[in-house]
């Protein structure tokens, strides 16, 4: 029998031996080093740190003991997740990276969080950051919490986007269009729908077919609505100038890259551009690797005379950006522009726009600067500074106006049922384009594309413009071919598929079409013929 002093000795010593055990299930303090990739994870306390991957800069975390676990906690992202320690705090797992440390440090003190704040809770409080109120996202900001900061800014964002209901009148017309081609009872006629009269409400409930056919046109039409504002010009959103200057004071407060970039975003949407450089410069200043931190020294260049202008007649001649999507824009004859694609676009005067038309349903925008440079405004093209070259020729002769008429919208319910084919035998094109778009879906690129020819032809943009796409999916389509006939058949040299014709990049379109044909030939085990006939 054990002596109590014996006993002693041995509860001191297994005291001893897990202690290491107990302090294995909290990090060492320090740069930790992914033993895959680029990333690095920096624990600076028992519950902070920050985490950085490949090109970004970093980003805070913290450390939660959630359900008994240790947690990290993105606090731009939030989205648990459980940090498995390992080696005595010297190696940690997190989704499979394991971390491994390079560079100890001593821990600084366990950062306090006041009760009810967002890091009281980082967890529950990211995780609830949709139905937070402005002034609890702008707390939780302060505290250096960015991904509320991002909430708050697309909060305002989206309350600014908000469009305004339709009117009673405006009801009215989408009902109306709705129920166009459609045989009403008696009751339910001169405006007895509309107006839900009792006894049209009779006439129709014994009539499942036809409400369920109201209820299919009433869906097209809305269906019709909604793409029809996704297509056409983006109005810019507009954040009131006060949301955006507390915007900017909380990003100089707590700079963050992607908030402050964000920020930036949105007072360059709001024509604030002076403000919107103060935002990048935060942003790039974090040491983030984004792309349009390439843009930042042309912006700064220009400084405060960068007050876009209208613009009252396309430039003539080169002109260059560092980086971005495209670096060069050639303007030349009848409004035409290179881009360096071995393409040519089109550009335009609207509204004192520099607007350049691009295969993606929408435009590039650019105006005048003061000192004689471009200033890209739209997504693709925003941030960059286009400069002459120098090299401009002596005059450029006018852009070309054509004759483009809008895709009518005169089959809503094709949207939502099957009558495409009735509609478009009908003639009406919005039933073709619909018939031919349903057609492409399922690969069947010659029969879609008879579809769009007559869309096209009727002087469409959309249907010569999903024409091109067909020939570059099918090499029984001759895009080229068809619309230089529609072109010649008009005989004004000012038919939209004229424009097509001339702006269509069809090198890259019959290189692709080649690649696919490779391609196909290698996954069927034979070899293409050395010399085809076949017309591409």
């Amino acid at each position: 029998m054990r002596s109590p002093a014996s006993r002693r000795r041995w509860l001191a010593w297994a005291l001893l031996l897990a202690a290491p055990m107990a302090a294995a299930q909290s990090p060492q303090c320090g740069l930790f080093k992914a033993e895959e990739g680029s990333g690095t994870l920096r624990i600076q306390s028992a519950n902070r740190g920050e985490q950085k991957h490949f090109g970004s800069a970093p980003s805070p975390v913290a450390f939660q003991r959630i359900d008994g676990k240790l947690q990290l906690v993105s606090l731009e992202y939030g989205l648990p997740r459980e940090l498995q320690v390992r080696d005595r705090g010297r190696t940690v797992e997190v989704d499979g990276t394991v971390f491994n440390l390079q560079e100890p440090a001593t821990c600084a003190a366990a950062a306090a969080a006041a009760d009810g704040s967002c890091l009281a809770d980082a967890a529950a409080c990211m995780d609830n950051r949709r139905e937070a109120t402005p002034a609890a996202l702008e707390a939780a900001c302060r505290e250096g919490v960015p991904g509320m900061c991002l909430q708050l800014a697309d909060r305002w964002h989206d309350d600014a986007a908000t469009p305004a209901r339709p009117d009673a009148s405006g009801q009215k017309a989408i009902v109306d269009a709705a129920l166009a081609g459609i045989e009403l009872p008696a009751a339910c006629r001169d405006g007895g729908f509309s107006n839900e009269t009792p006894a049209c409400a009779a006439a129709l409930k014994d009539d499942q077919a036809l409400q369920e056919k109201i209820v299919r046109a009433v869906m097209g039409v809305a269906m019709a609505e909604t793409m029809k504002s996704m297509v056409s010009p983006s109005t810019p959103v507009v954040v009131p100038r006060g949301q955006r200057q507390q915007l900017l004071q909380l990003c100089q407060q707590r700079p963050h890259e992607r908030f402050c970039a964000r920020v930036a975003e949105l007072a360059w949407e709001s024509g604030d551009h002076l403000q919107a450089v103060q935002a990048l410069a935060l942003s790039c200043a974090t040491g983030a690797e984004a792309t349009d931190c390439a843009h930042l020294p042309g912006l700064q260049a220009v400084g405060t005379a960068l007050m876009p202008q209208p613009a009252t007649a396309l430039p003539c001649g080169s002109f260059h950006s560092d980086g971005g999507l495209m670096d060069t824009l050639a303007f030349g004859d009848a409004g035409l522009v290179g881009t360096g694609w071995n393409s040519q676009l089109r550009a335009r005067i609207e509204e004192g726009d520099i607007r350049i038309r691009h295969d993606k349903g929408g435009d590039f925008v650019l105006r005048p600067l003061p000192g004689g440079q471009l200033l890209g405004l739209d997504k693709w093209t925003r941030y960059q500074v286009f400069t002459a070259t120098g090299d401009a020729p002596a005059s450029c002769s006018a852009p070309k106006q054509y004759t483009v008429l809008p895709l009518p919208q005169d089959c809503p319910q094709a949207l939502a049922d099957g009558s495409a084919e009735d509609c478009c035998a009908q003639g009406r094109l919005q039933g073709c384009n619909v018939l031919g778009n349903r057609l492409a879906m399922s690969g069947q690129w010659p029969q879609a594309a008879g579809h769009f020819t007559t869309v096209c032809r009727a002087g469409v943009r959309e249907g010569c413009e999903n024409l091109v796409t067909a020939h570059g999916e099918s090499p029984e389509v001759d895009a080229h071919a068809t619309l230089e006939q529609l072109c010649n058949a008009d005989g004004s040299g000012r038919h939209v598929a004229c424009d097509v014709l001339e702006t269509g990049n069809w090198s890259a379109l019959e290189l692709g079409r080649a690649l696919q044909k490779a391609m196909e030939d290698a996954a069927a085990g034979g070899t293409p013929p050395r010399n085809s006939n076949r017309k591409r």
